[in-house]
């Protein structure tokens, strides 16, 4: 049984990884096999529903990845400002080692995947759910809670664009901008 595990969640970790550097339409079954070294017959196995229910799998442990930093941030009380400036820098250091291949796998499978019947509901519940948790961040500060939300999916809005960029540019300075934009904005 350990075994099965461990196949499903290389497969799982490898799409997540390939979304990152090539999105959806680049994240194939044969390239999800040969980068987690698994048997054909574990798409069958383990994915049943095939591509699509191993690239929404992908998604949804990238996306908890991600909720989890975020909610361990909000229960402790780190202020929005310092939680987001965290996101920020861990996605500038990985756009640096993997010299600008290696976007957020959420924010590259959204530019493609938006409109799938599949994917798309995903996506919108994990960007859904990163807003969410930056507004609590904010509403336990003191914010208003539309006013939060807004903020919030501004600065998400803006760091997955400016990850964007940082790829097109080959530079973090997109990044940079879009913080020293951002930051301000969810620590008033």
């Amino acid at each position: 049984m350990g075994a099965k595990t461990d196949t499903r969640e290389r497969m799982v970790v490898s799409a997540a990884l390939m979304l990152r550097e090539r999105g959806v339409a680049g994240t194939t079954v044969s390239g999800v096999l040969e980068a987690s070294g698994a048997p054909r017959g574990s798409v069958g196995f383990h994915f049943p529903g095939g591509r699509a229910e191993l690239l929404s799998d992908a998604l949804r442990w990238v996306g908890g990845l991600v909720s989890s930093r975020l909610r361990a941030g909000v229960d402790d009380g780190v202020p929005a400002a310092e939680l987001f400036g965290g996101i920020g820098a861990y996605y500038k250091q990985q756009l640096l080692e993997s010299d600008f291949t290696a976007g957020c796998p959420v924010g590259a499978a959204a530019q493609e995947g938006y409109g799938d019947a599949d994917l798309g509901p995903i996506i919108a519940e994990i960007v859904d759910e990163w807003t969410g948790l930056l507004a609590e961040s904010l509403t336990r500060a003191g914010r208003e809670e539309t006013d939060a939300h807004e903020t919030a999916l501004a600065a998400i809005s803006a760091l997955e664009g400016a990850i964007m960029m940082a790829r097109v540019t080959r530079s973090t300075r997109p990044v940079d901008l879009a913080l020293d934009l951002v930051l301000p904005t969810l620590a008033a």
